[in-house]
């Protein structure tokens, strides 16, 4: 029992030493969010912490490009 513990505990450190490392490979983006307009938009916050807005037209295939958030 008590190798399980052990072995559990520095599976747990082990992993929580790695997980800073993946914790930036992206920005945070929330979800696309429709207008009604035909376009949605969604705003992301970078490893740097500068907010970009995009906005894309909801044709299939189309391509979204960053907009001024406000």
């Amino acid at each position: 029992m008590h190798k399980l513990l052990h072995l559990t505990v520095a599976l747990t450190l082990g992993l929580g030493t790695l997980a800073p490392t993946f914790a930036f490979a992206e920005p945070s983006c929330t979800g696309w969010m429709d207008q009604g307009n035909g376009t949605s938009w969604k705003t992301c916050v970078g490893d740097d912490g500068k907010q970009r807005c995009y906005e894309i037209n909801n044709a299939p295939g189309s391509t979204s490009r960053e907009v001024t958030c406000s």
